[in-house]
């Protein structure tokens, strides 16, 4: 069904650049909007069931839950980053990136605090 929708909007935006830039250019964000719904409503019942694997292990949230924003963080930024290169702003999309990269180290800095306690905790 996905790739039905991709290859669809694909076809139809190819047709409609040459007349209609600004309208190909819509329908292929509307696909791609579509598309990361379904994605994120996939991805929303396997990150369930992951967090029930890890605390089944007996693993605490606060180690995984930064990789798991991180990795969300990297999600954006990258489809943000090839919407503005889509548009014909790849310094915008360039700058996106940076930014990514400050907002996923960011995002880390709890677990780096962890992993440092733990450290220390051993080299006692």
């Amino acid at each position: 069904m996905i790739c039905g929708i991709v290859l669809a909007a694909l076809t139809l935006s190819l047709v409609l650049k040459k007349d209609a830039p600004a309208i190909a250019f819509l329908l292929v964000l509307t696909a791609g909007v579509i598309l990361l719904l379904r994605v994120f409503s996939a991805a929303g019942s396997a990150a369930q069931r992951f967090s029930g694997l890890l605390s089944q292990c007996g693993l605490d949230s606060a180690l995984y839950l930064p990789v798991c924003k991180a990795v969300g963080v990297a999600v954006v930024v990258r489809i943000a980053a090839a919407l503005c290169r889509d548009a014909g702003q790849s310094a915008l999309a360039a700058k996106m990136e940076i930014a990514g990269a400050v907002l996923t180290l960011s995002v880390c800095l709890p677990l780096f605090e962890q992993v440092f306690d733990l450290i220390t905790e051993w080299a006692v």
